[in-house]
């Protein structure tokens, strides 16, 4: 099991709130506005440190409180863990982990593999390159033990090197020794990110190798630069080449900040033959593939969070993304208006079914 208790006070309309999770499924039932989300939300930033709804964390906090405080029991690695999360109007973050203040961010987030499905993910397909690299970057946090301090030692690099680029006009000693940190870096996370990529191509083909759409769909990770490039000593020089070019856009245009993952089918991009329908299955088959890695690499139970499951899909596509369901290792959160929009394709000793209205959530055996 992975989330075992979750606590919150204050947390947008929840005064106080004491949640004991389903291992399998808990399918959270409620008109619209009763705090569906809010719910989700507040497991999403215990793992995260954010919202995935606002930027503005004083809308988190209860109108007329100082704070919202956040508590989580988490079993990982067959121990218990205790989390708790304090967030105050003045933006002061207090993080603790099993009594200790002395922690991180990425300490907490390595106990919690948390993923998100709202309606808004479609920006998988249809945003930037970032919404992409989140996606299987977090999968290469919790799978490859290197991937987050190689990623924070580069992050600094980078950052130094786009630094130069507003203070110097030459390509002078400090930008090649910059230069020869940054490519070291850069091929050991593209090495990271491709042995990741090739596992959970392995995890989506094992999903759906019975689907004829979208057992077609290929995963391919593009590095940050051409794919021409093959060793180390090209990427400098292409750095060095590009110097004059960084210098007028003021940033560092190819290496591992760029990647991507590009979804492809029968040669084509996913979202020029597949349609909203049977992308929002795919995302699933994705996410659940993903989910299904990182349970498979460790002693993790992931968190998927689904909000408003059955907004778009037809009756077809429903039976499709609850196959998926049914052969994910996670623990799983469901919101509906309905609970009949779900309760039929879960057995009922593999789920529990949670009311929520005006912010108390009460157990029931639907």
């Amino acid at each position: 099991m992975s989330l075992l208790l979750l606590q919150a006070q204050q947390f947008r309309n929840f005064a106080e709130l004491s949640l004991q999770p389903h291992p399998q499924f808990n399918l959270l039932v409620g008109e619209n506005g009763s705090g569906k989300t809010s719910l989700l939300e507040a497991i999403y930033y215990l793992a995260h440190g954010r919202s995935f709804r606002t930027s503005r964390h004083q809308r988190l906090i209860q109108h007329d409180q100082p704070a919202f405080v956040l508590h989580a029991k988490v079993s990982s690695a067959e121990q218990v863990h205790s989390i708790g999360i304090q967030r105050e109007r003045t933006a002061d973050l207090q993080l603790r982990l099993n009594g200790s203040a002395q922690c991180r961010l990425a300490d907490i987030a390595e106990l919690l593999p948390v993923q998100l499905l709202t309606p808004d993910s479609f920006k998988l397909f249809f945003g930037g390159p970032k919404e992409r690299r989140q996606f299987f970057d977090m999968g290469v946090f919790h799978v490859e033990q290197h991937f987050f301090a190689v990623w924070l030692q580069f992050s600094r690099v980078l950052k130094q090197r786009n630094a130069l680029l507003k203070q110097s006009r030459q390509y002078n000693q400090q930008f090649e020794y910059w230069d020869a940190q940054f490519v070291q870096l850069a091929w050991q996370l593209q090495a990271l990110r491709q042995h990741y990529i090739s596992l959970l191509q392995n995890a989506f083909a094992s999903l759906t190798d019975q689907d004829s759409l979208l057992s077609t769909v290929s995963l391919q990770l593009y590095a940050g630069w051409p794919e021409k490039l093959q060793t180390s000593a090209e990427l400098q020089e292409l750095l060095s080449q590009s110097f004059q070019q960084d210098l007028r856009l003021g940033f560092t245009q190819y290496g591992p900040q760029k990647a991507d993952l590009r979804l492809r089918s029968a040669g084509h991009s996913v979202e020029e033959v597949l349609s909203r329908g049977q992308l929002k299955v795919l995302l699933f088959a994705l996410k659940v593939a993903q989910n299904n890695l990182i349970a498979g690499s460790g002693l993790k139970q992931p968190i998927l969070l689904i909000d408003d499951l059955a907004s778009e899909l037809d009756p077809s596509s429903t039976k499709k993304i609850f196959d998926f369901l049914t052969n994910i290792n996670s623990q799983v959160f469901i919101t509906a208006i309905n609970a009949d929009q779900v309760t039929p394709f879960i057995a009922a000793d593999c789920r529990q079914v949670f009311h929520v209205e005006h912010g108390q959530i009460t157990s029931t055996d639907r």
